[in-house]
């Protein structure tokens, strides 16, 4: 097992979703085997569902804890990212809703409020998964399917990376790098990526996101604004922000 990293804590939250349950569980065992301090949450579903297994899987890391639903606060500060490995419907909907009425809503929704990373795994949840089809959860309505995938949309805005369930540790690794490499002054010169050009009047989170799932970097116009979140996002995942003069 990997050497205990420096102030490399995360927090994973285990929601209802039972989709690729067996990889989810392997993508935090690679967590754990990296070196990062693992702080474990369930949500009540979850606590039913998924607890046991998990906590039988994982038990054996010393670096290994869980949240304390009175000092989740804490923790949260202390963590460098969030990352949910099987992410459901119900949580889809109420994140991006900025419902957060239980332990699992306020650390999402604070995490993104304090600008933490939030990495999730949209298997249990996007309506195009195989896993959900699996499931026969595929044969609802096209209005319905549209509104899954808008809500997915706005969590990407809000700046959530959403991934697959066998990408999360990478995903995980490549945004705690990017953002460790911000705070540390390192630059990304953009000579070493290919810009694309802002869709918009605006640079949202969601722009930052599509540009760096491209490799690319980000050109805005003379009038272009940057929300907070889709700067702070920006400089976690190493997408430059270049501004550009009308000639």
């Amino acid at each position: 097992m990997g050497e205990p990293r420096r102030n490399e804590s995360l927090i994973v939250v285990f929601t209802g979703a039972t989709v690729a349950l067996l990889e989810a569980v392997r993508q935090i065992r690679f967590l754990l085997l990296d070196g990062f301090r693992v702080e474990l949450v369930f949500s009540r579903a979850a606590e039913h569902l998924l607890a046991e297994v998990v906590k039988k899987q994982l038990g054996d890391f010393p670096n290994l804890g869980m949240v304390s639903p009175e000092k989740w606060l804490s923790s949260l500060k202390g963590a460098r990212a969030v990352a949910v490995p099987l992410l459901s419907l119900n949580t889809v909907s109420k994140l991006s809703l900025l419902i957060a009425d239980d332990l699992v809503g306020n650390i999402l929704l604070h995490a993104l409020l304090m600008g933490k990373p939030l990495v999730m795994a949209k298997d249990g949840a996007d309506p195009d998964g195989k896993g959900r089809r699996a499931l026969g959860f595929h044969r609802g309505n096209a209005a319905l399917e549209d509104a899954i995938r808008q809500r997915m949309q706005t969590l990407q805005k809000f700046g959530c990376i959403l991934t697959f369930a066998d990408q999360l540790a990478n995903s995980v690794r490549s945004t705690v790098q990017y953002e460790g490499s911000s705070q540390n002054g390192e630059q990304y010169p953009s000579s070493e990526r290919a810009s694309i050009g802002l869709s918009g009047q605006v640079a949202t989170a969601g722009e930052v996101l599509r540009a760096h799932q491209r490799g690319t970097n980000l050109n805005l116009g003379p009038e272009a604004r940057v929300t907070p979140l889709a700067r702070d996002l920006a400089r976690q995942l190493g997408v430059a922000l270049i501004p550009t003069k009308n000639h």
